[in-house]
């Protein structure tokens, strides 16, 4: 059996093994769409933060994916420097949300 094959999908995603536009597209945008809507329908705080804790870590991998992807990729050089910007600016946007948590909770 091959080392590919061994891999499960989440190792397979944090290495980018699925493209750069799949990735992107499919798990970093469709996604994290999709794991946010249950937020804006939960009244319960405990729900709440438990489902922001799920979509902080699936964030966090899903951009260490992108990254690899982008790093991986070999089509047009531009399209893996945007990605690997969006990533940046993603990084930047979870730190944010990660320190207004603690902020807000006094954690």
């Amino acid at each position: 059996m091959s080392q590919e094959l061994d891999k499960s999908f989440f190792i397979k995603l944090k290495d980018g093994d699925f493209g750069l536009a799949k990735t992107y597209w499919l798990y970093g945008v469709l996604v994290n769409i999709l794991l946010s809507i249950p937020t804006y329908f939960v009244s319960n705080l405990s729900l709440l933060i438990l489902f922001t804790i799920i979509g902080l870590i699936y964030g966090v991998l899903v951009l260490i994916a992108i990254w690899n992807s982008a790093s991986r990729y070999e089509g047009l050089k531009l399209w893996a420097i945007l990605a690997k910007l969006a990533t940046i600016l993603g990084f930047i946007i979870i730190s944010v949300s990660v320190v207004g948590l603690f902020y807000l909770f006094q954690i």
